[in-house]
Order: C-alpha cells, then sequence, then structure tokens
C-alpha cells in the first residue's frame, strides 16, 4: 500500500508535464504544498521526490527547492580532446575581429534587470581612479573564496570591462610576432584580440576531460610559447569543469617552463549545481597566473570586471593608464551583485540561468530530433550543440541575420576540422523557440537536399554501366545485300571487252558469255547462296533452264 503512495506522487508528475502544466526548468511544488494537495504525508510525498531525483526527472537545488529536469532522448555529444595544436586559416583569422564583437551579445547575460546603476538625485556619476572603493574590493575578495582564491583586497583592480583587462595584459605580457597558446573552444575575442595585435596564435582543443598534456608540453617548447590562455569553470561555450588533477598538472608545467598566463573567468559563478569549485588561480603559488573575471550583460555600461595582476607589476601601471576605473553608481551595483541576499545577486541569476538551460534543450530537442547533440554542460551561458550535418554558408548567413545575439558559429570557438558542425547557442535568448524552428526547417532542406542528390548519382551510375546502342549499331557489320550490290558496283570486276560484240559474234552468245563472266565474278558469300554441289540431280532438273531455240520457234510459228 505505502509503494502504492509513492507511486501516486510520481503519477501526478506524469501527469503534469504529459499536459504541460509542468515543463523543464520550471519550480516543484512545495513538500508541504503537494502533500495537502494530494492528502498524503510529508514521508510520503518526501519519497517520491526521491524517486523522481533518482530517475532524473526532478532536482534539488539548496535552498531553492526541486525543479523539473530536462531529461534528453537523444545521445550527448561528446567534446573530444585536439590530438595536435593547430591555427585558424588566414582567411578566417582576417575577418574573425570583426565576427567576434558583432557576435558579443551572444556570449553574456541579456537580462534587462542586472547591474542597474541607479544615480541618485544630485549625485554625480564620476569615476574613481585607481583600484576602485575599498569596500567593493573586499566584496569582490569574498566572492572570489568561493572558487578557492585566497587574495588581500589589495591586489585587486576593477574595471568598467573584462576585455579591456585583457588586452591591456597581452600588450604588457607580450611582444608583437609572439606565439601564444589558446586552449579552445573559447570566447572568441580572447583568440581575435590577440589577432588584432599580431600575436601568433596557436589553439589545443580540450575535451571532456582536458586536453593533451604531451601535446602541450610540445607546443611550449617547440614553438617557444611566450603566454597561455585558459578559458576558466564553466567557459563559453561548453560549460565544463575543469578537474583538480588537471588544474594541477598544468600550473605544475608553468612553473617547470617559467611561462606566465591568463586566467578568462567569466562563468564560475554559474554552475548547475552547489559544488565545492577551484580555478587555475586557485593553485598559483607562484602568481604567474593573471586572473581576470567579471559580469557582463547586454546593455551599455553594465559590466564590471576584476583583475589580479599577480607578479606583474607592469600590470598595474597599464591598468592605471587605461582608466578603466568604475563610477560610484556601477561599484554599487556591483557590490549589491555579490551580496546572496540582494535580489539581483549572481547566485539568483545563476538558479534562473540553470531553469532556463533546461527549456532550452527541450525546445531545441522537439524541434531538431536526432539531428542534434548536445554537450554534457555542467554550467555557463550557453548551450555547445552538434549537428549531424554542417549547415551551408547560405544557411548560415540567413540564421545570422535573424539570430546574430543567439549564435556564435562553431568555427569561431575553435580552430579543429570539424567546428563547422558545432553551435553555441545562448540560453538566455528571448528567441530559442523561432532560432529552433530555423534550424529545423534547414535541417529538412539539407535532408531532401541529399535524398535528391543520392538519387541523381544512383541514376546516373546506372546510366554510365549501360552499353551505347548507337556505338553498337555503328560496329554492326553491313548486310550482304549491300555488300553484294557494293561488289557489282565496282568499275573494276569488269571489262569493257566483256560488254562489247566480238566480230561475228551474235547477241545469244554475247549473253551467254556475260552470265559465265558474272558467275564467276561474283564474291564468296553470294555464291554461298547458290544450290551446294551436293544436290540430288533430281533438284538440279527440276529448275526450269533457259533454251533459246524456244523463242526461235515461238516467232516462227506463233
Amino acid at each position: 500500500m505505502a509503494d502504492f503512495l509513492y507511486k501516486g506522487v510520481v503519477d501526478w508528475f506524469l501527469e503534469q508535464m504529459s499536459q504541460g502544466k509542468l515543463a523543464p526548468g520550471d519550480k516543484m511544488p512545495s513538500l508541504r504544498k503537494l502533500a495537502k494537495q494530494l492528502e498524503l504525508s510529508l514521508n510520503t510525498v518526501i519519497h517520491g521526490y526521491d524517486l523522481l531525483a533518482e530517475e532524473g526527472w526532478i532536482e534539488s537545488r539548496p535552498k531553492s527547492g526541486y525543479f523539473v529536469c530536462h531529461k534528453p532522448s537523444v545521445k550527448h555529444a561528446h567534446v573530444l580532446a585536439g590530438d595536435k595544436v593547430v591555427q585558424f586559416g588566414e582567411a578566417l583569422s582576417k575577418k574573425m575581429p570583426w565576427s567576434a564583437l558583432s557576435h558579443r551579445a551572444a556570449m553574456v547575460d541579456q537580462s534587462d534587470e542586472f547591474l542597474i546603476a541607479s544615480v541618485k538625485q544630485g549625485e554625480s556619476d564620476l569615476p574613481i581612479l585607481g583600484k576602485g572603493h575599498l569596500a567593493v574590493r573586499e566584496a569582490v575578495s569574498e566572492h572570489l573564496r568561493k572558487v578557492a582564491i585566497n587574495v588581500h583586497p589589495s591586489h585587486i583592480w576593477l574595471g568598467r570591462s573584462p576585455l579591456s583587462m585583457y588586452t591591456q595584459a597581452v600588450q604588457t605580457l607580450t611582444d608583437r610576432g609572439d606565439a601564444v597558446l589558446v586552449i579552445t573552444p573559447c570566447d572568441p575575442r580572447l583568440t581575435s584580440t590577440l589577432i588584432n595585435l599580431g600575436r601568433q596564435v596557436f589553439t589545443l582543443a580540450a575535451g571532456e576531460r582536458g586536453v593533451d598534456l604531451d601535446e602541450a608540453v610540445r607546443c611550449m617548447r617547440d614553438d617557444a610559447i611566450k603566454l597561455v590562455v585558459f578559458p576558466s569553470q564553466f567557459a563559453f561555450p561548453s560549460g565544463s569543469e575543469v578537474s583538480n588533477l588537471s588544474l594541477r598538472r598544468w600550473l605544475a608545467i608553468l612553473q617547470h617552463v617559467a611561462i606566465p598566463a591568463i586566467e578568462w573567468d567569466m562563468t564560475s559563478h554559474l554552475g548547475y549545481k552547489a559544488s565545492t569549485l577551484m580555478t587555475y588561480k586557485s593553485l598559483d603559488d607562484k602568481n604567474q597566473v593573471v586572473y581576470i573575471g567579471g559580469v557582463e550583460s547586454k546593455g551599455v555600461d553594465r559590466n564590471a570586471a576584476w583583475c589580479i595582476p599577480g607578479q606583474y607589476t607592469d600590470l598595474e601601471g597599464a591598468l592605471l593608464s587605461a582608466d578603466l576605473a568604475l563610477s560610484d553608481p556601477q561599484q554599487q551595483a556591483l557590490m549589491d551583485a555579490l551580496q546572496s541576499t540582494q535580489r539581483q545577486s549572481l547566485v539568483r541569476r545563476a538558479r534562473q540561468i540553470w531553469s532556463v538551460a533546461e527549456k532550452s534543450k527541450s525546445i531545441l530537442e522537439a524541434a531538431l530530433g536526432n539531428t542534434v547533440r548536445f554537450a554534457s554542460c555542467k554550467g555557463g551561458l550557453t548551450l555547445w550543440l552538434q549537428l549531424d550535418q554542417a549547415l551551408t554558408d547560405a544557411q548560415m548567413t540567413q540564421l545570422l541575420a535573424k539570430h546574430r545575439h543567439g549564435i556564435v558559429p562553431g568555427y569561431y570557438l575553435s580552430a579543429q576540422n570539424d567546428a563547422d558542425h558545432w553551435l553555441a547557442v545562448n540560453v538566455t535568448y528571448d528567441a530559442i523557440d523561432k532560432l529552433a524552428l530555423q534550424l529545423s526547417s534547414f535541417v529538412k532542406a539539407s535532408k531532401v537536399a541529399d535524398t535528391i542528390e543520392s538519387d541523381c548519382a544512383e541514376a546516373l551510375s546506372q546510366v554510365e554501366t549501360e552499353p551505347d546502342m548507337a556505338d553498337v549499331s555503328s560496329t554492326a557489320p553491313q548486310t550482304s545485300e549491300s555488300e553484294t550490290s557494293g561488289v557489282l558496283l565496282e568499275p573494276s570486276d569488269f571489262e569493257l571487252d566483256d560488254v562489247m560484240l566480238k566480230e561475228g559474234e551474235t547477241e545469244t552468245e554475247l549473253d551467254a558469255r556475260q552470265s559465265v563472266t558474272d558467275d564467276s565474278a561474283l564474291p564468296a558469300d553470294v555464291e554461298s547462296d547458290a544450290p551446294p554441289e551436293s544436290e540430288s540431280n533430281e533438284e538440279k532438273t527440276s529448275k526450269t533452264v533457259y533454251n533459246p531455240m524456244l523463242d526461235l520457234i515461238n516467232h516462227d510459228f506463233g
């Protein structure tokens, strides 16, 4: 009986899903509310929720309750590590800087209610020179402890643009023409900025379990790498989590080769599950890693960034000269976002993004079916999806014309051969359903085109294998009748004397002589038409033989 009651909670949940009253990303009713609604005990409902969680239907989030998960019906996409270092093509490198900036909205949070700087009446909106207010830097220092970064507030620099801080770091740590190793897939602004500044960009693709460290060491040694750029936890676009083992191995390599590194961290606060995280900077005992973090949104002046220069004091001078300081209202908005109790806090926004991500997966999978696979992500702003067939240039142009702020093509994020099969989709994009429909139409059109092409190729192969009838008829031997007529018309087959009367010869004698001559001149195939010599005498005598005396008798006696 008790088991039946537990299953009653499951049946209620499945009924709500089938009727559309619950969808992936929605919050489940509280335990007490559902117990009262179904007239069940609290323990029975708790057990029912546990059963749903074990099956992957719902998920418990700390201090938030239970949420409906998207249960995928398609296979996960396997993100494979690259076996060698590659570079972007020359043609793509030329247009990447402009393209990366044009896709900026697809790489940031598109919420309109985030990092809003409110200016009080009568208060001037003036920037604060230097590192920023101490209270705000203390809030940032407290926030970084969540990713195991212990840093004193005096070592933190605040700014209004993380990309500007990244540019200053690259210019300080490297010279024009230097080689830089970038771990991909990553934010395309990282690689495009390096290309703009005249650096040689080498990329190494990371898989679900990190990168090929042997290839990384070989590249550092053979290609004279001067700087390494790391995307941090849950980085754009894959949203994968870097294991602690990979972090430790990378730091050991950096210390051995004595090469500086930059860690780009815009998403470590967007984990889908509450867990203890570490970053590259967390294990940086030698201060070789320049840490750049922050929060970006779609609106103008709705960004905030922080930088830990590490041992590179020249970078502090560059940041000061770049005049990147936040104004008073902007610093206050950043402080509010870092407080978990505030309405627009980063913690609450992370929960909202997880819910939106589950809904986006459900919409895309329903529209595309088995033609799409999603990489297994643990956080971040995007879905990293793989299509069975790459979109054509014309299809991608049409897609970007309508949804440039929602997607980024994979070939901007990675230099791997299959990059054109991948697509990064921002889960906060407000037109996911329209994007899914257009992608679905392109996939169907590609299937139809492939079917027609395969049918035409099969028909063409069948035609090529059939013999050409014109060639057969042209090579066929001539008929015996034409050959015979051709022989009779040859002038070399008779003499003039054969057709002229000789002296004292009658016309009857001439006809008899011509008959003998013609019989001897016939070819072998014509002679074969005559009766063979083996014919019986009866057959020979039965045939009519011309006798000239009959004409004479008929003439004389009528």
